[in-house]
């Protein structure tokens, strides 16, 4: 049997989306998956398609800001599907707006989900994943927004960098075990978010949502890539140990410029500080920190 068949994996923000595209993928490819999610009642209706078309898997309420919740929720996944050993932490959401319009409550809530919720995914899976041993695999859901600066979004794209740099961390303090890390940076695609976290927004801040806004970015995001698509393309990728997806060959010039400015910092600068010892240690695969 080829990897990943007769594995067991969690999913978060299942029930829609790029989620639900990867939990099909994962499904079809003879994977047990825990379905978790906050929305109880599109989870159930998710858990009984995938089970009507052959595939083993649990739903299981989640609200990965939760981090009282994680452990129970890991337990059960495990009582029901055996030892996880795919973690797909995927659950975000958008929120807030130009950054001075956007207040500290809704910030710290874009926070709590795409990149606290990633965290305390991994500190409740990785220890278990290398207690059980053997071959496990984790994928961190960031974004295009997580390469490039996107205005008007500052919240979701700063925390979308943050898992940017929390994925490059883990994989480089896993590189010498057998837990691979993937990290999912999509550009547009197909996905309910914009319903969702405007819903979930106007409840944090006691405003009604604004349908027009909603509307208008749900018109944008249909004509996005299909998730079903990007959950086939994440799970090859595992298959391949292939850390960055991507799945938009559009944003490259943007990458590219934001990369340029960097490069072109370093050439134009007279190093007039000297050799920097702790740059050397890391070049060698070492932590100046702990030196």
């Amino acid at each position: 049997m080829t990897w990943p068949v007769g594995e067991a994996a969690f999913v978060t923000g299942a029930a829609s989306g790029i989620g639900l595209g990867i939990s099909r993928a994962l499904v079809a490819a003879g994977v047990k998956v825990a379905l978790a999610d906050i929305d109880t009642a599109r989870l159930t209706d998710i858990a009984e398609e995938l089970t009507d078309a052959g595939g083993t898997v649990t739903a299981v309420q989640l609200d990965v800001s939760d981090a009282d919740s994680w452990a129970t929720a890991a337990d059960r996944a495990e009582d029901q599907l055996g030892p996880i050993s795919i973690l797909c932490n995927n659950a975000g959401v958008n929120g807030g707006g130009p950054l001075d319009r956007t207040s500290l409550a809704v910030w710290r809530w874009v926070f709590s989900v795409n990149i606290e919720g990633q965290f305390i995914g991994v500190s409740t899976f990785l220890p278990r994943f290398k207690q059980h041993s053997g071959r496990a695999h984790i994928v961190n859901t960031a974004s295009m927004a997580g390469l490039v600066p996107m205005t008007n979004v500052g919240a979701y794209t700063s925390s979308k960098f943050a898992s940017v740099g929390f994925s490059m961390v883990l994989r480089e303090e896993l590189r010498e075990t057998d837990i691979a890390v993937s990290l999912l940076a999509p550009g547009t695609v197909a996905t309910r978010i914009n319903t969702t976290a405007a819903e979930a927004e106007a409840k944090l801040v006691g405003q009604q949502v604004n349908t027009d806004a909603v509307a208008a970015n749900g018109a944008l995001l249909a004509k996005g890539a299909d998730p079903d698509r990007v959950g086939e393309q994440v799970l090859e990728a595992m298959r391949q140990r292939q850390f960055l997806i991507v799945t938009h060959r559009d944003f490259e010039p943007l990458v590219e410029r934001v990369h340029t400015e960097i490069e072109q910092a370093f050439s134009e600068f007279d190093g007039r500080h000297g050799p920097d010892a702790a740059a050397r240690l890391l070049t060698e695969g070492q932590n100046p920190v702990s030196h």
